[in-house]
């Protein structure tokens, strides 16, 4: 599925309904330039459509504004365009046109074909440590790009990052993204969004949060299921889950053998103590992203500065 489309009880201020009929949406796409191949997603309030235009082929997020609550249509909805126009990165998914027909709402994006990352972690059982750290750096670079520009995701989960190609991901779905100050003020956040399985103890606990350091949490649940092919916590059940955060008691499976480098990065991640989690400039300068031959670089985004990692020959190297 080209990005999430809001279909999960874990979404907030989204009302479930029917899905969009297509004839409509085929008619104004045709007009609008685009021929529709096949539906590729779709949800309670959205649907994705793959199209092609001459030899190029994008996806269609389509958006019913009629079936989503009033919060999201002046709040989230317009957030997400706002921000979707004003970034353009290696590893997010870019929007190349947003128009508008009536209730609908057509964001023209970048096609990925190889799935989400939960589905390929499926496949595959978990991944390498190398393919992992290669993944996870690809996000980590996306992540503090959009970190460097205020802006945070609040919905990071592997449903949501996108594969263009085996060695390649993007990072989908602004759909509850946010600029994290306003008049030069730090603003908090405190609404609950995203997925119970990737939210923090203060998001699912209902306290005022910093949006970034959510976002950090979120890529250590990523990470997590990547290296080991399940959730670090104990998703069933909410207050039991948010124990477990407290506590610190992140389930380290014995198999796969993962290194100690790589589980000391999670901890500093999944840290329930907000002043304790490792922020993107730490977590950079982690040991386990130095290791096999990492170097530390600098990438200029317009006045913000982007450090992130790379490694000589390594999409040679992954295992």
């Amino acid at each position: 599925m080209q990005g999430s489309t809001g279909s999960t009880s874990d979404k907030c201020h989204r009302s479930s309904s029917k899905a969009i009929t297509s004839p409509t949406t085929n008619d104004f796409l045709a007009r609008a330039g685009y021929d529709v191949i096949k539906k590729i997603g779709g949800g309670s309030y959205s649907e994705v459509k793959e199209v092609r235009q001459g030899p190029d082929r994008f996806a269609v997020k389509v958006i019913d504004t009629t079936k989503v609550s009033e919060d999201f249509r002046g709040r989230f909805l317009p957030r997400e365009i706002q921000i979707l126009s004003k970034i353009e990165h290696r590893y997010i998914i870019n929007v190349h046109r947003i128009l508008q027909a009536r209730e609908k709402v057509f964001i023209v994006m970048e096609l990925a074909t190889g799935g989400d990352l939960l589905d390929y972690v499926r496949r595959k059982g978990h991944l390498s440590e190398n393919r992992g750290r290669m993944f996870f750096s690809q996000l980590l670079d996306a992540l503090g790009y959009l970190h460097n520009l205020d802006i945070a995701h609040r919905d990071l989960k592997c449903e949501n990052v996108l594969l263009k190609s085996s060695s390649h991901i993007k990072l989908a779905d602004f759909g509850f993204s946010r600029l994290c100050s306003r008049d030069g003020r730090r603003v908090l956040s405190q609404t609950f969004c995203g997925s119970t399985l990737y939210a923090s103890p203060e998001v699912l606990q209902g306290q005022l949060y910093n949006p970034k350091l959510y976002d950090v949490w979120s890529l250590g649940c990523i990470l997590f299921i990547m290296l080991f092919g399940i959730v670090p916590f104990d998703d069933g059940n909410v207050k039991k889950q948010i124990k477990q955060q407290l506590n610190r008691e992140i389930r380290f499976p014995s198999s796969p053998n993962v290194a100690p480098e790589a589980k000391d990065l999670l901890s500093s991640m999944l840290e329930p103590d907000i002043l304790a989690r490792k922020s993107i400039p730490r977590i950079i300068r982690h040991p386990w992203l130095l290791a096999s031959g990492y170097r530390l670089r600098c990438r200029r985004h317009s006045s913000s500065t982007v450090f992130y990692y790379y490694r000589c020959c390594f999409y040679l190297l992954v295992g």
